[in-house]
């Protein structure tokens, strides 16, 4: 008995395949070009925020318990890095497609009406973070100028994580939405191909 030679299926065959089997190409691991300059940028602003804090709530509580004594300013920068902080990581999580979804429903829908509710849910958060960008505005514009009480620094330099934060994340479900319909129109191109 003979075994004839099986043809090797393409990169665009097993893409499609893992895409109807319900796996998802984790963008982070196939960062480059723009997406991992961008990706690169993000991360390394919040690592420094991240080291930041944590340098100086160990700095301040050591100082606290060992010597009776503090910085006074360190809870200040802690408290005005937290927000960018978590505006960087949601920013990453939505850009490597890791934030969390549930998807308990839309994994039992037909893989078409499936693309259709990712890329509805995509433009509902771009709206929804779009929204909270204006709100934020007009809360910088009123209170952005107060100072710090210790290092008398402007607030807006830190309650501005709101209004950048929230513009990326709308720029981020936007750039998903796209990335869901070509997507879409790849797989529909892909079936007229292989029928001429």
């Amino acid at each position: 008995m003979s075994l004839s030679a099986q043809p090797q299926p393409t990169e665009e065959d097993l893409s499609r395949q893992m895409e109807e089997a319900g796996f998802e190409v984790e963008l982070g691991q196939n960062e480059h070009g723009i997406d991992a300059w961008i990706n690169g940028i993000a991360g390394a602003l919040g690592a420094a925020a991240l080291v930041t804090v944590t340098l100086l709530v160990f700095a301040n509580a050591s100082l606290r318990y060992l010597f009776n004594s503090g910085l006074i300013w360190a809870d200040e920068i802690v408290i005005a890095l937290i927000p960018w902080l978590t505006m960087l990581g949601m920013f990453l999580s939505v850009r490597r497609r890791e934030i969390i979804r549930i998807e308990h429903f839309a994994n039992r829908l037909p893989p078409g009406i499936r693309r259709v509710v990712a890329a509805f849910a995509d433009l509902l958060s771009a709206a929804s973070f779009a929204y909270l960008a204006f709100v934020s505005f007009d809360y910088v514009s009123l209170f952005g100028t107060d100072k710090t009480t210790y290092l008398k620094l402007p607030k807006g330099w830190f309650t501005s994580a709101l209004l950048v934060g929230s513009i990326l994340l709308a720029l981020a479900f936007l750039v998903d939405l796209a990335r869901t319909v070509r997507a879409r129109k790849a797989g529909a191109a892909a079936p007229e191909g292989a029928a001429r």
